[in-house]
């Protein structure tokens, strides 16, 4: 018992450990469960998305997320399973507690999570395109999140002047706190008196870095200067342009350049004002061509420390052409081209599967062609204002191709292969093109979207052989929504000639011919002659031969081309011999021999002198066979077999024995050979007892 004891309690201790630091939640309900928080670290900052999962007691039940005593979250389970996203609330940093709870159980399972402190500075600038010019006042923007009440805080702001002079500005500001978010705030504008060194300012354009606490790398942020007022133009606009930091009177050349070549378009000469600002406007000529521009301002005197240049676009406005065929389907993959009429400049995109290509195109006229494989099918012309949407018509038709036999049935799954040619409308090249497909079950295939007033090549297949090739042309294909084109799968005639096992015909033999991929079905029956000749559908076909509704057999036939056959039905007219035997195997005559096979019908006969009962014309399959003695038929002999050519076989009659004419039970046979055996015995010894008597006597 003390050895007993000794085991236990180190287990119990090992157990409890184990518990103790098993990665468990607490659970306050039942089974109601947080598996995963997710960051996985369970900390964040105020606004941090959070993914909650894991399960309560009630199957698509109301389940609602708590953070702390806010409510952040209130759904359906799906099932049990519970997946919900939130973001992190506005609170005082610090560790509080996640709630799952069933809100049908009111059962709940926790988890905590920290809210940690976090910086962020950032400009208020104007939205885009509208940009900040030079000697702009920037209102910088800097909370913290995540704070404490009984904290105080400060933020050094820093901005940095851009490249390649990087000075830097700050000034040490206090933060007003909210202790009921943790939340601190506050706004000050730069260029100011308060930054340190004095000076600061916004005369030179290019990117200006600021910064929360600069040495702790706590946030950091940009705002851009430029020195016009936006940075993005359309033709006819006007480019207002601010740069100050010049001479009094100081005469300066602007000069505008298109970035991708470099090409000059615009140069003039600009006097600054007595302040040394120059202000000076210029309006984007309507044949501007898309893309970036560069602006540079160079005085005629001492340069600036950052020479004034900065790129500014002319984006185009997006359009959506959607490209349709005749059928007013959308088409993928279609090229779309558009002229600009004053520049003589291509612009182009590709239509996606929804049929829409976006193109940037400015102010102006434009011919807008649609191709397909270099093929023109399509034109608009547009007079561009502004972003909109077009529809491109294209002279492009479906195919609706389906295939039929002569009495109009539809055959699916045939194979088509399509072949065309054509001529390109981009260098009057010829090509051949192609595709390929299958029926569906209507026995239609669609080719969609494809060029009108050509001819087609459409090989109709099935098991690899084609059918149509006197009928596989489509020539000169109208412009039209839809064309419906019909390929006829043709007729064959199919001969059969239906033989029994001895090779003579089959008489009304029931013939049923199932097409293997259209279903096609066809019955016949044999002549006298064993013969019979159907017109069938072009296929493969699944031969079935019945007499009397008993499959005789089944084959599979090609019917590709006018066909003559002869199939050998092995199960008809077969001969089975009986031959029944006693229990020495001596031939029994006279007993009566019941046969059933696949007929149903019962056939009888007797065997005759040599033990043998014959059954012929038979109908091979499976069959019973059952011998008995005439007033004797619950005292019978049984065999089941599968008969499938000419056979002989026999059946032991074990229970009798043939003594000359006399049949006998094998038991009563037994009974008088025993008895004949003892009389013998006894007879012989009487004999040796009156014979050894009788020595006895003569020798006294």
């Amino acid at each position: 018992m003390l050895k007993k004891k000794a085991v236990t309690v180190p287990l119990l201790i090992a157990l409890s450990v184990t518990l103790i630091f098993l990665p468990l939640h607490v659970v306050s309900g039942q089974s109601v469960s947080i598996s995963y928080v997710l960051p996985a670290t369970k900390t964040g900052a105020v606004g941090d998305s959070v993914r909650i999962m894991g399960y309560i007691e009630t199957t698509n039940g109301a389940y609602r997320i708590w953070f702390g005593n806010k409510l952040v979250v209130s759904n359906t389970s799906v099932g049990y399973s519970v997946d919900a996203n939130f973001t992190v609330p506005e609170l005082p940093g610090g560790e509080y507690t996640i709630t799952l709870g069933d809100a049908s159980k009111n059962t709940n399972a926790t988890q905590t999570f920290t809210i940690n402190i976090d910086y962020n500075i950032k400009a208020i600038v104007p939205s885009l395109p509208g940009q900040l010019q030079e000697g702009s006042d920037v209102v910088l923007d800097v909370t913290l999140t995540g704070g404490q009440s009984d904290a105080t805080y400060y933020a050094n702001v820093t901005v940095e002047l851009p490249d390649p002079l990087k000075t830097a500005y700050s000034q040490i500001i206090a933060l007003a706190f909210s202790s009921q978010t943790g939340t601190a705030h506050a706004q000050l504008t730069y260029p100011d008196t308060a930054f340190q060194p004095s000076g600061s300012l916004t005369d030179y354009a290019g990117s200006y870095n600021v910064y929360f606490n600069m040495s702790q790398m706590l946030a950091t942020n940009q705002f851009f200067i430029g020195f016009t007022d936006a940075s993005q133009y359309h033709r006819e606009q006007l480019v207002t342009i601010r740069a100050i930091g010049y001479q009094a009177n100081e005469n300066s050349t602007i000069t505008i350049n298109y970035a991708k070549t470099d090409a000059n378009v615009y140069s003039g000469t600009v006097t600054a004002s007595s302040g040394g600002t120059i202000t000076v406007a210029w309006t984007v000529p309507n044949d501007a061509l898309i893309g970036d521009y560069n602006i540079t301002i160079k005085p005629q005197g001492t340069p600036k420390s950052i020479i004034d240049s900065q790129l500014f676009s002319v984006p185009g406005y997006p359009l959506k052409i959607r490209t349709l065929n005749l059928a007013g389907e959308p088409v993928p993959q279609i090229l779309v081209e558009a002229l600009d009429h004053v520049t003589n400049k291509l612009y182009n995109g590709t239509s996606g599967d929804d049929g829409i290509a976006t193109l940037n195109l400015e102010k102006g006229n434009h011919t807008i062609d649609a191709f397909w494989n270099d093929v023109k099918v399509g034109e608009i012309r547009a007079s561009i204002t502004g972003e909109n949407a077009y529809d491109l018509a294209c002279e492009l038709t479906n195919l609706q191709i389906t295939v039929q036999n002569e009495n109009g049935i539809s055959i699916p799954s045939v194979s088509l292969y399509i072949t065309y040619q054509y001529m390109t409308t981009k260098g009057g090249m010829s090509k051949t093109g192609s595709t390929s497909g299958q029926t569906d079950r209507s026995g239609t295939f669609s080719f969609n979207s494809t060029l009108p007033r050509i001819s087609y090549i459409i090989n109709a297949s099935l098991y690899g052989v084609v059918f149509n090739t006197n009928n596989n042309t489509v020539s000169d294909v109208p412009a039209q929504p839809t064309l419906q084109v019909l390929i006829l799968c043709p007729s064959r005639i199919l001969t059969l000639r239906i033989l029994d096992y001895n090779l003579a015909p089959i008489p009304n033999a029931r013939m049923e011919l199932v097409e293997q991929t259209s279903g096609i079905f066809y019955v016949a029956v044999t002549d006298n002659a064993g013969t019979v000749s159907v017109e069938v559908t072009f296929g493969k076909y699944q031969l079935r031969i019945y007499t009397d509704n008993i499959l005789l057999n089944e084959t599979v036939v090609e019917v590709f081309s006018d066909t003559q056959t002869e199939t050998r039905c092995s199960l008809y007219n077969l001969q089975l011999s009986v031959i029944v035997v006693d229990y020495f195997g001596q031939p029994i005559p006279n007993v009566n021999v019941m046969l059933r096979g696949p007929e149903k019908a019962t056939r009888s006969a007797e065997t005759q002198t040599d033990g043998t009962a014959t059954f012929s014309s038979l109908i091979g399959g499976n069959m019973q066979i059952i011998a008995y003695l005439s007033g004797s038929e619950d005292s019978y002999e049984a065999m089941n077999l599968r008969v499938e050519a000419p056979t002989a076989i026999t059946i032991s009659m074990g229970k009798y024995v043939l003594l000359g004419p006399f049949l006998i039970e094998t038991s009563l046979f037994a009974t008088l050979v025993i008895i004949l055996a003892a009389l013998i015995l006894f007879l012989s010894t009487e004999v040796y007892i009156r014979k050894r008597s009788e020595l006895s006597k003569s020798e006294s």
